[in-house]
């Protein structure tokens, strides 16, 4: 999956990603704009027709089960639109009231709030097509070979960069850590505060080529 945990038990995104997460849900609603642009709506005509006989059975006898959220998702299902990762999620992790699902509509909420969001069927998928995009995403960032290392700005450090002129985050990858200093705006660099020796420059462009050489290989 995209958001993966590191080592010092903070998340990042994508093997290249910085370790900067304090959690996993954190880390996909920063980066939730990469889901953004694909929705779905293979999910079986099995799961449409549950949330069809859960909303039917509301109109008739009335129901005080679920919440607005779970009757939005019956109408979604019912309507076959197409829904995004974000709400795909959602319906997966429903799964830990599969316990509840034997429960007759007349006689409590587990059997039509299970209907409601897509029966036995559609919570399957939508375990399967979460498993299915997070591992096209992950596939994506690992294989991109348009770039040599993939640094995902989050939309705090977009703003800090407009804001300030200058954003500085730390890099790290195995046992390694990088500083790097992103510049915004018009200035010129004094180029003197940065003079370096030919041994240094030969010993950087070494270590950039090696650097460059491993994000190939394991592209």
């Amino acid at each position: 999956m995209p958001c993966l945990q590191c080592e010092n038990n903070l998340w990042k995104f994508g093997e290249t990603g910085r370790c900067q997460y304090e959690s996993k849900s954190q880390c996909d609603e920063a980066n939730a704009d990469y889901y953004a642009e694909e929705t779905y709506n293979d999910y079986p005509q099995s799961a449409t027709n549950n949330a069809k006989r859960a909303i039917k059975y509301k109109e008739e006898n009335g129901s005080d089960c679920g919440t607005s959220v779970g009757w939005t998702r019956a109408g979604q299902l019912a309507r076959r639109e197409k829904l995004s990762r974000s709400t795909i999620a959602r319906m997966a992790s429903f799964k830990r009231h599969q316990q509840h699902k034997d429960v007759p509509y007349d006689e409590g909420c587990g059997g039509i709030m299970w209907d409601a969001w897509g029966g036995t069927s559609g919570v399957e998928w939508a375990i399967r097509k979460l498993e299915q995009i997070d591992n096209i995403m992950e596939s994506k960032i690992k294989n991109d070979i348009d770039h040599d290392y993939h640094f995902h700005f989050t939309q705090e450090m977009m703003e800090e960069l407009h804001g300030n002129g200058e954003l500085v985050v730390l890099v790290e990858e195995d046992d390694k850590e990088m500083v790097v200093k992103f510049t915004y705006g018009n200035e010129e660099v004094e180029t003197e505060d940065y003079e370096i020796g030919d041994d240094e420059i030969m010993d950087l462009a070494k270590e950039l080529k090696e650097i460059n050489n491993k994000y190939k290989k394991n592209s």
